[in-house]
């Protein structure tokens, strides 16, 4: 990324600073089109590096809207924009909207609502819930977890609401399961390293059919590195899946152990409660079919920290432990890293006005 863009971003801190930043239409054009092609324009049909600028209306030879592109491929001379082939594609608001949109959902510790969004910039609420979806497609990670990487269950819902004529669950019933919510797969890669300026580690989730096995085995490995050090509780499932991974260490929460030197699986928990107080104070509610994609976001979030220290800290018992201590990455800096996989990911609307996903890395609709 040039200097002078990166250098803008890096002003960027409170809101009125945001809102002068993004103010100029021209501007956020040539902005987004630095985080999208940070190596230089490449035609999203076939992937050749060079093209050329259509003239605009200004100069009186063509009638081409700014910011247009031909490749030069001959076999190609595909006409493009920066949001061609991204979840922005043929979007009719314009871009200031859109990168305002995005500063203020990463400035959210735990996100923001569509209705909430919606209010702040003057749009529909189901806009809103687009954009924001646009988002979580964007910060979809594909690269495979490796290092040390701790996993866990979780269940996602509420309560089951009240039906006296059907039976409880559960109860030892065949067949039955013993909960309505859906489980959900946790993975969380610990940073490799906590000096200063260090990166924290990915985090992922995903909904998973049930505790089984085999439901196990089709979320880790797509997800996580054979190659890598696998941590988790004493489940069934996950004492069979670690013998396919070069190390595999457990604690045993039924024997009350949490902490075995370097063991434990706090962070992966951790991860799992902040999934828990994101869909509770923000969302409220959540579907199954979307989940995987407030979990794109979530973990995003958690990977947007880098080490700014350490301190020693006691435990309820008195004892002196060293602490890690984080500082967020600014959300204008994120947005740099939100806007570089935005190609060849797209989202459109179908026809019952929900989207349906055009990527890779989470389909559904």
């Amino acid at each position: 990324m040039p200097e002078t863009m990166l250098a803008a971003l890096s002003n960027i801190r409170t809101v009125e600073e945001m809102i002068v930043a993004f103010r100029d239409e021209e501007h956020c054009r040539r902005l987004l089109e630095t985080m999208v092609w940070p190596e230089g324009r490449i035609c999203p049909a076939c992937g050749y590096k060079r093209s050329i600028a259509l003239a605009g209306r200004d100069t009186g030879k063509r009638r081409a809207r700014p910011g247009l592109y031909q490749c030069s491929n001959g076999d190609c001379r595909f006409q493009f924009t920066v949001t061609t082939h991204t979840p922005l594609h043929s979007t009719k608001l314009p871009l200031r909207v859109w990168l305002k949109a995005m500063w203020l959902m990463l400035q959210s510790d735990k996100g923001l609502s569509s209705v909430r969004l919606a209010e702040i910039l003057g749009v529909s609420q189901p806009t809103a819930w687009r954009m924001g979806h646009a988002l979580r497609l964007m910060v979809a990670r594909e690269n495979m977890l490796d290092g040390t990487v701790e996993i866990d269950h979780f269940h996602l819902g509420g309560s089951p609401r009240k039906r006296p004529d059907d039976p409880p669950p559960g109860r030892g019933r065949k067949g039955q399961a013993n909960t309505e919510k859906a489980p959900v797969m946790a993975m969380v890669q610990r940073p490799t390293d906590v000096t200063p300026g260090a990166p924290a580690g990915d985090a992922r989730a995903a909904v998973v059919t049930g505790l089984s096995l085999r439901a196990a085995e089709r979320a880790i490995e797509t997800q996580i590195a054979t190659h890598a050090h696998l941590m988790s509780d004493e489940a069934k499932a996950f004492m069979a899946i670690g013998e396919s991974f070069a190390t595999h260490q457990t604690v045993k929460h039924s024997s009350h152990e949490y902490v075995r030197d370097t063991v434990h699986v706090n962070s992966v928990e951790g991860f799992n409660s902040r999934v828990r107080r994101t869909i509770a104070g923000v969302f409220h509610h959540i579907s199954p079919q979307h989940a995987d994609l407030y979990f794109h976001e979530i973990g995003f979030r958690w990977s947007q920290r880098v080490v700014s220290g350490s301190a020693v800290r006691k435990t309820r018992h008195g004892r002196e432990i060293m602490r890690t201590l984080w500082s967020r990455v600014p959300p204008a800096l994120q947005l740099s890293t939100v806007f570089r996989a935005a190609a060849g990911r797209q989202m459109r609307r179908s026809p019952d006005g929900g989207i349906i996903i055009k990527s890779t890395v989470a389909v559904f609709g």
